[in-house]
């Protein structure tokens, strides 16, 4: 049995994610400024929080290798951020199926 409250606080959460992302990148490609730290932190706190983005990572990881973030340029950092936009957009599609599917 799944508790509909915590679904819908987890589609809130990924949606929250995934704008708080979409607009860092908005930003930077609009006037080209990036808030590094920000972006940073964005792109850690979800590797640490979410397992299934942390086992992502580590696959993307082993094809493209592991970068320090502190040390890449801002379009490597906004290529992070793209790749968990598209992963939690994935995960919240999955949770609006099931609840769809019952």
């Amino acid at each position: 049995m799944s508790n509909p409250i915590k679904k819908e606080y987890d589609k809130l959460s990924i949606t929250k994610d995934i704008i708080e992302r979409e607009n860092i990148i908005r930003q930077f490609q609009t006037n080209g400024f990036l808030d590094r730290n920000k972006a940073i932190e964005k792109i850690m706190s979800l590797q640490l929080t979410d397992a299934d983005m942390a086992i992502a990572t580590v696959a993307k990881q082993t094809q493209c290798g592991s970068v320090d973030l502190y040390q890449v340029d801002d379009n490597l950092i906004v290529s992070n951020m793209q790749f968990q936009i598209d992963f939690l957009k994935a995960k919240l599609a999955k949770l609006k199926l099931e609840d769809k599917n019952g």
